[in-house]
């Protein structure tokens, strides 16, 4: 599906990017909406060239963990949940958990670049990309999201994905579910 208009200025949308767009406003709505945990409170992890780095801070949990030529960061702002990052073979991997009780974890290989975000309480969000792709997973309000190699799968409240190797996307909130 593309969108155009005949008008000077215009550009041809393809409907991926919208959705995309789509997905990260609504990420970032429900971020201002719910707010993000205590920022002072954070547990973070980073680790670069193969190392590991991981922390707990009663229930709250990071792990980080890179290989060689790789990047992975990992940050649970909500003081009880999990975030863990696995990058590996100059891939990189970023989760953020921002609310109690949900986990995010996301894969980068092989130059991949993996994003897994947790925006609601109760969510889980996977991101694994792989071979110079992009892998995005969002998780909200009581949500699932996943990106990666079998395309994406959105349920529960809120669930944003999209994964570039497989051209797939997701959105679900609520009773609207577009794929």
């Amino acid at each position: 599906m593309r969108i155009s208009s005949g008008h000077k200025g215009f550009r041809v949308i393809g409907a991926r990017t919208v959705v995309a767009t789509l997905a990260c406003g609504g990420a970032f709505g429900l971020m201002a909406l719910f707010g993000g945990g205590d920022a002072g409170a954070a547990t973070n992890c980073s680790a670069v060239d193969n190392a590991r780095t991981e922390h707990a801070n009663g229930q709250s949990h990071c792990i980080a963990n890179a290989g060689p030529g790789s990047r992975a960061t990992a940050q649970d702002t909500s003081n009880s949940g999990i975030a863990t990052a696995v990058a590996t073979t100059g891939g990189s991997a970023t989760s953020k958990n921002l609310q109690p009780g949900s986990q995010a974890l996301s894969s980068g290989i092989y130059g991949g670049n993996a994003y897994s975000i947790t925006t609601g309480p109760k969510a889980e969000s996977v991101a694994m990309a792989r071979r110079g792709g992009t892998s995005i997973a969002i998780g909200g309000w009581g949500g699932q999201a996943y990106a990666g190699p079998g395309g994406t799968y959105c349920a529960g409240g809120f669930g944003a994905a999209y994964d570039s190797n497989t051209g797939a996307y997701c959105l679900k909130t609520g009773s609207i579910n577009i794929s």
